[in-house]
């Protein structure tokens, strides 16, 4: 009977067709620690990302997800704010059941690419990841607060999905230091697949990764570091985050004026 039941096996398999599951492990497994003495690790910045459902989640995001491990570790102030940044910007595009557009990020985007207009589209972004803060807090408490949700929309061509991606990145990478250059780089290819990619979500977390690396918004959330990184401590922590929210988004919105263009 084993004949039989290899070829049954086989028949089975054929008419099930493939079936191919994707998991992402970091080449060191230890688990990151929960305090390091420093305002920001990979511990909020992982721990950040397990309040959302991953059900929808690509290879690249996870990518994305990684790199924003390697950059919070880094020993500088640039690299970590980068890290901070883009967590609260994947955050507010993965934490939608129903995606909504990406028009802050690429108005952002295209003005740093064009030096022009970048103080009007800076307070808007930044306007857009206060939101994500209060949205954070909110998915802290409830995960499924905005699964039946649709996320921001505003009036922009293509909902944001067409910016100067190629621009931009070549001013991140210039404006890249020693310790970050190859994460950024890294960025670049898997925001790149992002950016092409034929679903709104995939779009929108790419013009967030993009928007989010630029100099202005990494300098603004760079002077606003300890209220944010608290934040995201005090969310993954499992604690009641509104005073730390409100404290995180004002800080957020002054540092926006301090940034010089």
């Amino acid at each position: 009977m084993l004949p039989i039941v290899l070829v049954s096996l086989l028949v089975s398999s054929v008419l099930a067709g493939p079936v191919v599951n994707v998991a992402q492990y970091n080449v060191n497994e230890i688990a990151p620690a929960r305090d390091n003495g420093r305002a920001v690790s990979s511990y909020i910045t992982d721990r950040s990302f397990e309040l959302v459902d991953g059900g929808d989640t690509n290879i690249y995001i996870l990518t994305i997800q990684q790199i924003l491990n390697d950059l919070a570790n880094a020993p500088d102030a640039n690299s970590q704010a980068i890290a901070v940044g883009q967590t609260i910007a994947l955050l507010g595009e993965l934490a939608y059941g129903i995606p909504g557009d990406a028009c802050e990020a690429a108005a952002l985007v295209n003005a740093v690419a064009t030096r022009s207009g970048v103080r009007g589209a800076l307070n808007n972004y930044l306007a857009r990841l206060a939101a994500n803060i209060d949205l954070i807090a909110q998915v802290g408490v409830n995960p499924n607060a905005y699964r039946y949700s649709t996320g921001p929309k505003a009036n922009c061509a293509g909902g944001g999905r067409t910016y100067q991606f190629e621009a931009a990145w070549d001013i991140a990478i210039s404006n890249s230091n020693a310790y970050n250059v190859g994460y950024i780089n890294e960025e670049y290819c898997a925001a790149k697949r992002l950016y092409g990619a034929l679903n709104s979500r995939s779009n929108n977390v790419g013009a967030a990764v993009t928007a989010a690396v630029s100099g202005p918004v990494a300098k603004a959330v760079e002077y606003a570091l300890v209220p944010l990184s608290d934040f995201l401590k005090t969310v993954v922590s499992g604690a009641n985050a509104g005073s730390a929210a409100a404290a995180a988004k004002n800080a957020l919105i002054q540092a926006g004026g301090r940034v010089q263009l």
